[in-house]
């Protein structure tokens, strides 16, 4: 999107702050203070819809930085998403998926893949974690 088209937009202000995300990742790539920000918006943000953007650029762009799987791992793990409607996009599954494409091999993703087959407060995040381990496992 042409630079700050997008806040004209009609669309709700998460949508808009979600766009904004990925605009930055997109645009300022190279800027210091893009990658502590969009570490802030992935684990602090109040909207789950920023975090997912926010996790998702960060696996996307910053795939081989320091310190990211680690990241991505805890997303995984401790986001505070809460469902509320069964089209939400959660954040944890979010990270999840990063990191399966990223090191479906690794031990540590098979052993996070059974924990939230198991363990995740989302029945989604639950089922999508089984199905992926099944295809991991065969």
């Amino acid at each position: 999107m042409d630079n700050f088209a997008f806040l004209l937009l009609p669309i709700s202000e998460s949508d808009r702050r979600g766009i904004a995300v990925q605009e930055l990742a997109k645009g300022w790539k190279d800027d210091p203070d893009t990658l502590p920000l969009l570490k802030q918006c992935a684990t602090s943000d109040d909207n789950s819809d920023v975090r997912s953007a926010a996790v998702q650029e960060l696996a996307k762009g910053w795939k081989d930085e320091h310190g990211m799987f680690e990241l991505l791992y805890a997303r995984a793990i401790n986001d505070p998403f809460e469902r509320k409607e069964n089209w939400e996009g959660n954040p944890r599954q979010t990270a999840l998926e990063a990191i399966i494409k990223q090191r479906p091999d690794s031990p540590q993703t098979l052993s996070l893949l059974r924990d939230r087959a198991e363990n995740d407060p989302d029945e989604k995040v639950r089922e999508f974690a089984q199905k992926k381990l099944a295809k991991l496992e065969e």
